[in-house]
This record gives C-alpha cells, sequence and structure tokens, in this order.
C-alpha cells in the first residue's frame, strides 16, 4: 500500500514539473496583457531542440540550452504577430501550434529516417540529484528528481516575488491593466510585453526540456500532448498568481498521473485520457459561475 502511494506521489512530482514551468511562463504574459495560446507549439518546439541537440552533443545541457533558445525564438514570432501586428492572439496561437506540429514532425522524419518517434542510447538525460537530509522520510519524498524539478520550485517563489514586489513586475502588470501609466512614467508596452513574451519562451523551453530529456528520454509526435491548453487553463483559473497555479499544476499532475494509472481497469481508455481536460473545464466553469454568483450578490447589497 505504501509502495503504491509513494509510486504515485512521485509520478505526480514528474508530471507536474512541465505543467508548472508553463503555467509560470504563461502567466508572466497575461499579466502583460497578453493570453499566450502558443504554449502548446512552444514546448513541442523545446522538446524536439531538446532531443536533436542532447542527441548530437551527448550533453543534457545542450539540449536545455537549445530547447530554451528555439522556444524563445517562436515566442518571439508569436509576440510579433501580437504585440507589434495586433493580430488576434488565438488566430496566431493556434496557427503557430499546428506549424510547429507538422514542422517538427516533418524535420523527424527527415533526421531519423522516417519515424514519427527517435529514441536513442545517445540521448542525454537530465541527470537527477540525490540529497541527504539525514532522515529516510525526507530522502524518499525530495530526492532523485531531475534538476529542473528543483528549479521549477525556485522558480515559483521568484516568479511571486518579481511580479508583486520586483519594479519590473509593476511595469508588467502596468502594461496589461494599466499601459497609459507605464507610458506616462516613461516606459514602452510593447518592450515590457516583449520581455514578458522572451521570458515565457525560457520557461517553456524548460518545460519541454524536462518533458523530452526526463520524462521520458525520447521524441514522439505531438507529445505536449495537450499540456499547453492544459497551463492555459490553469493561468485562467489562478488568474496570473503563482502560489495558486502551483496548486493547481500539482493537481492536474495528478490527475494525468490517474489517467495512466487506472488504463488497466475496465474504463474505456479514450475516457482515462481526457481526465485531465474534463476537470480543466469543469475547473473554469466552476470559477466562472462561482465569480458570477459573488457578483450578483454584491449587487443586491
Amino acid at each position: 500500500m505504501f509502495d503504491n502511494i509513494l509510486a504515485l506521489y512521485q509520478s505526480t512530482v514528474i508530471m507536474t514539473v512541465p505543467l508548472l514551468l508553463t503555467s509560470l511562463g504563461g502567466l508572466i504574459t497575461y499579466h502583460a496583457g497578453t493570453i499566450n495560446v502558443a504554449m502548446e507549439g512552444l514546448i513541442l518546439a523545446g522538446s524536439f531542440a531538446g532531443v536533436v541537440f542532447s542527441y548530437l552533443f551527448s550533453n543534457a545541457w545542450m539540449g536545455i540550452l537549445a530547447a530554451v533558445v528555439v522556444s524563445v525564438l517562436f515566442s518571439i514570432i508569436y509576440s510579433f504577430f501580437v504585440t507589434t501586428l495586433k493580430t488576434d492572439n488565438f488566430a496566431i496561437g493556434f496557427a503557430l501550434n499546428i506549424f510547429i506540429s507538422s514542422f517538427t514532425l516533418y524535420l523527424s522524419r527527415i533526421m531519423f529516417v522516417g519515424q514519427n518517434a527517435f529514441n536513442s542510447p545517445k540521448i542525454a538525460a537530465i541527470p537527477t540529484f540525490n540529497f541527504d537530509f539525514g532522515v529516510k522520510a525526507l530522502n524518499v519524498l525530495f530526492c532523485n528528481y531531475s534538476a529542473l524539478a528543483y528549479v521549477s520550485i525556485v522558480l515559483t517563489f521568484l516568479s511571486y516575488y518579481i511580479i508583486y514586489h520586483a519594479p519590473f513586475g509593476l511595469w508588467l502588470r502596468a502594461a496589461g491593466s494599466f499601459p497609459d501609466a507605464l507610458k506616462t512614467a516613461g516606459k514602452k508596452v510593447t518592450t515590457v510585453q516583449y520581455i514578458a513574451s522572451i521570458l515565457t519562451g525560457v520557461l517553456c523551453g524548460l518545460a519541454g526540456a524536462q518533458l523530452s530529456l526526463s520524462n521520458v528520454v525520447m521524441f514522439s509526435k505531438d507529445m505536449s500532448g495537450g499540456r499547453g491548453f492544459i497551463c492555459l487553463a490553469i493561468i485562467l483559473i489562478s488568474r496570473g498568481k503563482p502560489k495558486t497555479a502551483f496548486l493547481l499544476s500539482v493537481f492536474f499532475g495528478l490527475c494525468q498521473v490517474l489517467s495512466i494509472h487506472f488504463q488497466s481497469s475496465l474504463i474505456p481508455a479514450q475516457f482515462l485520457f481526457m481526465l485531465p481536460y474534463i476537470m480543466a473545464i469543469a475547473t473554469l466553469l466552476f470559477m466562472n459561475s462561482s465569480n458570477i454568483y459573488k457578483a450578483s450578490k454584491g449587487k443586491q447589497i
């Protein structure tokens, strides 16, 4: 029984890390006034670049660097259309997602001899870290995870500090809520939004690297698996709050684990794979209905 609970806990941590990193990236542009719909593609681009460069150099850190650079490049392209050309962010986001999905599949089939998936012992996985806390229970709970798992925790607190206590966070929130006030203060709204987009690309690239160089150590067609859209729901539900995004990432990570864990049951596998997305929709509906109810009660008072 204890072994099953421990396995569930460890799998939840592993599944949570890409969701948390992506959510932290998306909430930065959320505060800057742009909902980034291209996160699904950014994760996928990072996953592909991470595997390719990790394979070519037999070095996981080169894979992580490549994942971040490629994801940032696509994020800047997205920001160029949305911020500079003022096009619809949903249209550009879905177009970029489709392009990256097709482009990574095309490159994968060329580079790896017609395969939709690529796995090789030459792909260097992200190293795991073991700490000795002096207590066996703590060692079991907090050891043997990838470097990015620990980085994601640090980034959660760092994101909170930057958004709510650092000067850049004030500019960031002003760019989304009070752009005229930001202009009056002598700051360019577009510059702040571009910086936010770059930071989103960095974090989505890290999420892609975690997915392909730690969770599975391979690349497969559309391996982002809708995580970008789950993170979009997390950002909207949490309203851009890093601490709430952390809790929701853990929740949806658990949903993903349960969908895999119960595949051997009598429940149809298709329904189980839908579980994280059903929970995301249900949570959004619940939060919206709760807000509407509070607003109606406020009007009555």
